[in-house]
């Protein structure tokens, strides 16, 4: 019986995925508002692009002390958005103190970037979201 609903759940959820979905349109200009972010190196474009709900204070200091680090050592060659890997929208983590994080939001896509060689990193990938049809990058808040 516990099979079936967890089964039944599973194929709900799905359906309701490409409702949650961001349109297209959402989408190219999430990518061009994020590129210009790390073009301009304008450490408060990407700052308003990314979802602080429920993120503890001390935590959004330091995404944000990581953000400027990034975008100001960092040249990006390219950028896309791609569907999540299948374990990145239930994981949970935890900190050295034992709390449980997640991402702040339901994780619906992934903003795949690739660095210009020379950097510290050639890829990244990060977690994004959706908030009142807006998208956003996502920060981890502890699991409610």
């Amino acid at each position: 019986m516990k099979i079936l609903i967890i089964s039944l759940a599973s194929v709900l959820i799905m359906q309701w995925q490409p409702a949650m979905a961001a349109s297209p349109e959402a989408e190219v200009k999430f990518l061009a508002a994020v590129r210009q972010g790390f073009e301009q190196q304008d450490t408060n474009a990407l700052i308003a692009l990314t979802c602080w709900d429920r993120v503890p204070e001390k935590n959004i200091a330091y995404g944000q002390q990581q953000l400027v680090r990034d975008i100001t050592t960092m040249k990006v060659a390219d950028m896309k958005l791609i569907d999540p890997d299948p374990g990145l929208p239930d994981q949970v983590w935890k900190d050295k103190d034992g709390v449980a994080y997640c991402s702040n939001l339901p994780v619906i896509k992934q903003l795949k970037i690739t660095f210009a060689p020379g950097g510290r990193f050639e890829t990244g990938s990060f977690p994004v979201g959706e908030k009142d049809g807006k998208l956003f990058l996502l920060e981890p808040a502890p699991v409610k």
